[in-house]
């Protein structure tokens, strides 16, 4: 994280303190960040009657965010507005509030700079994290105060810690590829240039038109999957694959978008290989970059322009 740039959380600029006139700072400040502490979740015990241990599969697990930062303000009665402000923007109920369907766990968006300008040619990889707070630290020093009656510049430091309970960091914007109906044998590629695989999401888009018999949507390739997606005779629906749940919902917009619940129909998607996680995957050392990954698509039914293959480019 470059915290020379700003720094988004709820809509705030977390990092945006200015000089003013007479050399006074005022504004909310990030002056250290740590993200590298993610859990890892798998076994060891010990192998009976010989050497070594065993092991399970390993995965990653959540990601702590630890972040510090600084408060200043003209006046006392300035800097508890901001304080206010940064209490307010790193509410976990107001979070979970905001998007219930998050769980409250929201982008943070920051910029991080590279060499690397055959992948991104600004030099520049825009990121964000999914974040959900706990209520902020803050201490209230009166040698931080004055004794003007709240005239002269002051600050106090805040502190807060976040938790991902996804623990990638995620390139901004999404990566999408458009779906073509009814198409045969389709090729395309998709592309990381992060360094994890990231999962690939799906939306299918039922119009006016009752889709016939039998109709269905089939993708293969990426890191080895063969998936299909039974296409019910319905108009006005919507079915969509949540990757990083890896759960297919349907949802009735024969009434208009979001007026009717999404509902799980995992008993309309089927796997013709062992592996059921489709990603989008990636390399550390790709040996040409950007790196891209071959998938092929079938659709046997007519859908709406909307309907998308769609995943955001990952970072460990």
């Amino acid at each position: 994280m470059d915290l020379s740039k700003p720094v988004y959380y709820r809509g705030l600029n977390i990092n945006s303190a200015v000089l003013e006139t007479g050399r006074t700072l005022r504004g909310i400040t990030v002056e250290s960040i740590d993200y590298s502490n993610i859990n890892t979740v798998g076994y060891t015990e010990k192998r009976a009657g010989s050497d070594g241990m065993h092991a399970s599969d390993i995965y990653l697990g959540d990601r702590r965010v630890e972040l510090t930062g600084h408060i200043y303000a003209p006046t006392l009665p300035g800097m508890f507005d901001l304080l206010h402000v940064v209490r307010a923007v790193f509410s976990p109920t107001s979070a979970y509030i905001e998007s219930p369907g998050d769980r409250g766990f929201l982008p943070m968006s920051f910029e991080q700079p590279t060499l690397d300008t055959t992948s991104y040619p600004s030099g520049i990889i825009p990121l964000f994290m999914n974040l959900r707070p706990d209520p902020p630290r803050f201490s209230i020093n009166r040698d931080r105060q004055d004794g003007s009656g709240g005239k002269r510049p002051v600050s106090t430091p805040w502190a807060v810690r976040l938790t991902a309970k996804d623990p990638r960091m995620y390139v901004n914007p999404a990566q999408s590829v458009s779906i073509v109906s009814p198409a045969s044998a389709i090729p395309g590629v998709a592309m990381n240039r992060g360094d994890y695989e990231t999962p690939l999401n799906i939306q299918l888009v039922v119009g006016a038109t009752v889709p016939g018999a039998g109709s269905y949507f089939r993708i293969t390739g990426l890191n080895g999957i063969d998936m299909k997606i039974v296409i019910e005779a319905k108009a006005n629906t919507i079915y969509r694959w949540f990757g990083d749940d890896r759960v297919l919902m349907t949802q009735d917009v024969s009434g208009g978008t979001n007026t009717a619940p999404l509902i799980m129909r995992m008993d309309l998607v089927t796997f013709a290989t062992l592996n059921r996680k489709p990603m989008v995957p990636a390399q550390i050392n790709p040996p040409s970059k950007p790196f891209t990954t071959p998938f092929t698509y079938w659709c046997t039914t007519t859908l709406a322009p909307s309907s998308r293959l769609f995943w955001n480019e990952a970072f460990a």
